[in-house]
């Protein structure tokens, strides 16, 4: 029964390899195929020569001169707006805030973040298309530093697990 199937498989993948064959379009057809044969002969291994490869010329900056004061800038204000929001989370620790007022023109906000020291940092700002970002930043509070077992001081020996 084994050299049954064994002969009966042989059998069906050669009928299967010759319909395959018949049906392939990749082949060259077995009739017609008479194309003039090369007048160069093809080449041998030969080392190919080396061209030097011709470097393009470094491209030219495409930055210019900062603008002279004044000069041909047009300004067009954008829109105007006012926003606020904050959040309280105390959870999380998570306090901030953010308002901001534009005429178009000039920004003017503040925003505040409580840090992990226990301060609040406040920057107040101005922005404006002719003096960009300014900023003022200051604290409210203190710094306080957890007191406990390896967390306190400068000699407590850095961080304990």
């Amino acid at each position: 029964m084994m050299k049954f199937m064994g002969l009966s498989l042989c059998l069906a993948l050669t009928i299967v390899d010759q319909t395959l064959a018949q049906n392939n379009q990749y082949l060259p057809p077995d009739k017609g195929y008479d194309y003039d044969k090369p007048n160069k002969p093809f080449p041998t291994a030969q080392q190919p020569q080396q061209v030097p490869f011709p470097r393009p010329p470094a491209p030219a900056p495409s930055y210019g001169p900062p603008p002279a004061a004044g000069g041909d800038h047009v300004h067009e204000p954008g829109m105007p707006f006012d926003f606020n929001y904050n959040v309280n989370d105390i959870d999380t620790g998570n306090d901030y805030s953010h308002n901001a007022v534009s005429d178009g023109d000039v920004t003017r906000g503040e925003y505040r973040v409580q840090l992990p020291d226990g301060r609040t940092q406040i920057v107040r700002y101005t922005a404006d298309w002719k003096n960009g970002y300014n900023a003022e930043v200051t604290y409210e509070g203190e710094a306080k530093y957890p007191e406990g077992p390896g967390q306190g001081g400068a000699n407590s020996g850095g961080y304990k697990y």
